[in-house]
């Protein structure tokens, strides 16, 4: 399923705090969120500084600190690396400006390796992971995998982490579903190119805002949200 939204022209840093005062995701909630971003050649370094705007949008709506949402972020292409684990930002203003630094790797298209990292190396107590924090990883993507993303995926989900999978452009839609947790028209965006990921954010933004603070329930083999409120409850 194709999400389409409309939303004024992205400003990034030097407008962010202003444009996003009045949509802060209000909770008490602490929840750990690992970002996996693909840094392949297939996106082109223009359109890895649209990925770097994204993001900071959908990061910038959170309470950032070691005792509310914590956030860490892993790129990956060929091989993953952690650019920041989860206890490295403890404020709003470290996270952004972290962002708006994140390099651009380069290489190819192993998203399940990349999977497999995240569960190995970043959602760890040892690098700031809380236990009794809700845990949720957000995927973003340019591809098809050029290796098997259902089994990783399968063993996040059954540690308990929500998937939220992003694909722009030649990214497939099938292989999006697989790794995002149930229901899709919640977990899962496919866009044709990245300019309209910022069409999206703010949609993608308050939907992980109520997995922030709500439950979550079995739904076949994946574990997926029980949503606790809407976009105005959450943002306003």
């Amino acid at each position: 399923m194709h999400h389409s939204f409309i939303v004024p022209p992205f400003k990034f840093l030097s407008l962010f705090h202003h444009e996003m005062s009045d949509k802060m995701c209000k909770t008490s909630a602490k929840a750990d969120i690992v970002l996996l971003v693909d840094g392949s050649w297939s996106i082109g370094r223009l359109n890895f500084k649209t990925i770097r705007a994204f993001i900071a949008r959908m990061v910038g709506v959170f309470d950032i600190g070691p005792d509310k949402i914590q956030i860490g972020l892993a790129q990956y292409s060929g091989d993953p690396k952690t650019e920041w684990h989860l206890n490295a930002h403890p404020t709003r203003d470290s996270l952004l400006n972290a962002v708006n630094n994140l390099p651009y790797k380069g290489g190819n298209t192993m998203t399940g390796m990349a999977l497999n990292y995240i569960l190995q190396n970043n959602f760890k107590e040892s690098v700031g992971m809380r236990p009794s924090a809700r845990k949720i990883g957000v995927l973003v993507t340019d591809g098809k995998s050029q290796d098997e993303v259902v089994i990783p995926s399968q063993n996040l989900r059954e540690q308990g982490i929500e998937l939220y999978a992003i694909g722009v452009k030649n990214a497939d839609e099938n292989e999006l579903r697989s790794i995002a947790s149930d229901p899709d028209e919640i977990h899962m965006y496919n866009v044709a190119d990245f300019s309209f990921l910022l069409d999206i954010v703010d949609t993608l933004s308050d939907n992980l805002c109520n997995s922030v603070k709500g439950g979550v329930y079995e739904f076949g083999s994946k574990r997926s949200i029980v949503q606790k409120c809407s976009f105005f409850e959450c943002f306003f």
